[in-house]
């Protein structure tokens, strides 16, 4: 390490939407769930080992908009001589044409005075600059970046986009969302062209996951139970506060972490449970499963006469016009060999990717 002022750029698809936003050309709507914290003095910190989700938009779009640039600002305390790790997850396609410059400054010094500078692009010789492209951020398949601490302080990180062709105008979208840590990334998730990579991420960075193992883990390949399943569906809307105080299940309880999602769920019709007196929390959730939770959750859409595309679902089936609707929405894209396996198990890596489409394209946000 040679210089600890260091600029470390990374090419995220700016796809990405808090649980995907869509945002548009609507600049007047592009909204932060950290903001404001547009300078150093008004920078979140983050503590070590946490995930925060951001949104930041682009800077040509901003720039053309004539409006302030958008830029996020961070901060974290060290130790000298420790190592620390800034982790930044975006889009798994990185081919888009948009960059984000993170800046990293080792002290309150150095944070107020490249944000007097005013200039938005990184600099040559007083900066090292690591190539954040499709083989990570330090070019090796990773999306994190290790640093020793120069001195006990407190570092400022400053995050903002442009795109890497000058005058190229965006007209899909004008902002990138991603997850800021330090120290933060699981343990087993760590490559981005894993098709859960993303939604895994996305889904921590709003609470809905948290993870094993004091959140080092996340275990992808594990069975997601049903009271996992409503779990994270309850916190995907909010974690309401159910309107009811007890349950007719037997087989839950109130010091149960599931407790209030399961009533939640019970008097919105998301489930009715395995039997009349039994929720089966253990129980693990199958594919079939899944997609009516979330097609319940949606409200019971009519799919009319639509016809199912897979195979193996037939009419009549608990999940049929669910299946359907799912399919419609992108939320499910079935197997290569034309079926959709409902009576699978739902692994947490599929039910992450389900939940992540069904904030995108549901509720519009990812």
């Amino acid at each position: 390490m040679k210089n600890f002022k260091k600029v470390l750029t990374g090419i995220l698809t700016t796809a990405m939407m808090v649980g995907c936003f869509s945002v548009g050309n609507l600049l007047a709507v592009v909204k932060d769930p950290n903001e404001p914290n547009d300078d150093w003095d008004k920078a979140v910190e983050l503590k070590k080992g946490e995930l925060v989700l951001g949104e930041i938009g682009d800077y040509d779009t901003y720039m053309a908009a004539g409006q302030k640039v958008d830029e996020d600002w961070y901060k974290f305390k060290v130790e000298k001589g420790k190592k620390y790790k800034i982790c930044v997850t975006g889009k798994a396609g990185r081919f888009k044409p948009t960059t984000m410059l993170i800046y990293l400054y080792t002290s309150e010094a150095e944070a107020k005075k490249k944000s007097a500078a005013g200039k938005l692009t990184y600099h040559s010789g007083a900066y090292d600059c690591i190539n954040y492209g499709t083989d990570g951020m330090d070019t090796n398949n990773r999306d994190w970046y290790e640093f020793t601490a120069p001195s006990t302080n407190t570092c400022y990180i400053r995050i903002h986009n442009y795109f890497l062709n000058p005058g190229m105008k965006s007209t899909v979208i004008d902002t990138t969302f991603y997850t800021i840590s330090i120290d933060g990334m699981y343990k087993d998730v760590k490559n981005f062209k894993d098709f859960w990579y993303d939604p895994t991420y996305y889904l921590a960075g709003l609470g809905v996951v948290k993870g094993y193992d004091n959140g080092t883990k996340f275990k992808p390949d594990n069975d997601c139970t049903r009271a996992q399943m409503v779990t994270f569906l309850w916190r995907l809307k909010g974690s309401p506060k159910p309107k009811t105080k007890s349950t007719k299940f037997t087989d839950i309880k109130k010091s149960d972490y599931y407790y209030n999602a399961v009533l939640w769920a019970v008097e919105n019709g998301i489930t009715t449970g395995t039997s009349k007196t039994t929720f089966g929390p253990a129980g693990v959730c199958t594919r079939g499963q899944t997609v009516t939770f979330l097609w319940r959750m949606a409200g019971k859409p009519s799919v009319g006469n639509a016809k199912c595309k897979f195979s193996d679902v037939k009419k009549g089936a608990y999940y049929y016009d669910a299946v359907i609707w799912a399919s419609k929405q992108k939320i499910v894209a079935g197997y290569k060999d034309g079926t959709f396996q409902p009576d699978n198990k739902c692994a947490r890596r599929q039910m992450v990717t389900f939940l992540y489409k069904y904030d995108k394209y549901i509720n519009g946000k990812g």
